[in-house]
């Protein structure tokens, strides 16, 4: 067994000194370790100052949207849409209520529709609303300007009964006026009107 001297140790650290690991403790004015693995020096770049940037861009975000919303819930209202009154009291001529021409348009309807049905008294809720939205949606493709309309359909049973429908209304005889029309099959009635009112 060798006996440990000074000379001894000297000559063990010439003899290992060629297998020393570098330090990793970076110098002064350099950018970051010197290794011989450039792996690991991608490493460090991106998990430093990337991360930073990022939560910062969607922070920058997240205000820019608040402060958007913000912004249009303050400006909703404060220009309010102003049309120039056109003092037009009656329509032309060509544009006036035809009460004949919608007349055909509902007796098209409620033959279309109501061909072959029975009556259902569960069903005829649903169909007189779909009857009048059809209706008044014909009517209104019409093309008769300014005019508001109100559509009624009565559906009932066909028993050989007598049924008188009346109705009442306050409005301007030279502009405004009503259509009807009527079907009557297979123990099944239906009396649709439309009532046109000019409004300015």
């Amino acid at each position: 067994m060798q006996t440990l001297t000074v000379e001894n140790l000297a000559d063990h650290h010439s003899d290992h000194g060629g297998s020393k690991r570098q330090s990793l403790v970076p110098k002064e004015g350099s950018e970051g370790p010197h290794t011989t693995n450039p792996s690991m020096r991608r490493m460090s770049r991106f998990e430093g100052r990337p991360s930073v940037q990022y939560s910062r861009r969607m922070s920058m975000v997240s205000r820019s949207s608040v402060t958007g919303s913000s912004f249009g819930i303050k400006n909703i209202g404060l220009f309010p849409v102003k049309l120039q009154n056109t003092y037009k009291l009656q329509p032309d001529h060509i544009e006036v209520f035809k009460p004949e021409s919608v007349r055909i348009i509902i007796q098209e309807v409620l033959d279309e529709c109501l061909n072959g049905e029975k009556y259902n008294p569960t069903q005829c809720r649903s169909l007189s609303q779909m009857l009048t939205d059809l209706i008044k949606s014909r009517v209104k493709d019409m093309g008769f300007q300014r005019y508001k309309y109100i559509v009624t359909v009565t559906i009932g049973q066909d028993s050989n009964q007598g049924v008188r429908v009346v109705s009442r209304c306050l409005w301007n005889k030279v502009t405004d006026n009503y259509a009807e029309a009527s079907y009557d099959k297979n123990g099944l009635y239906a009396v649709a009107a439309v009532y046109a009112c000019y409004f300015e």
